[in-house]
């Protein structure tokens, strides 16, 4: 009697080591399952935010070269604009400006 009890006690002792591995197995499938779905979470989350960063950086590109071609054209036909207006005011000033250094020059006082 006392072998069938401590036999049936050491049954239920592999039985409940048995159901304990089984429950670590179980835990160890579910987190195994949970660091994958969060590491593929996580891939996703950076490629949207590459994505994000990348279309910002491509707008921003946009705003600041442009188009190089239109922007020489543009300025130099300013600069071209710009040095005719001095011509026009050089040719209408020249004589007078003449004057007033040859009469600052010629008078002592």
């Amino acid at each position: 009697m006392v072998e069938e009890k401590a036999a049936l006690g050491i049954q239920k002792l592999l039985q409940a080591e048995h159901e304990a591995a089984d429950v670590v197995a179980v835990a160890k499938t579910e987190k195994v399952d949970t660091m994958k779905k969060a590491k593929k979470e996580a891939e996703q989350e950076i490629a949207r935010y590459k994505a994000t960063r990348e279309d910002q950086f491509v707008i921003f590109s946009k705003e600041r070269s442009g188009d190089s071609g239109s922007h020489k054209t543009a300025t130099d036909a300013l600069t071209v604009k710009e040095l005719a207006t001095i011509n026009k005011q050089v040719a209408a000033n020249k004589d007078t400006m003449v004057q007033m250094l040859l009469q600052s020059v010629t008078t002592v006082g």
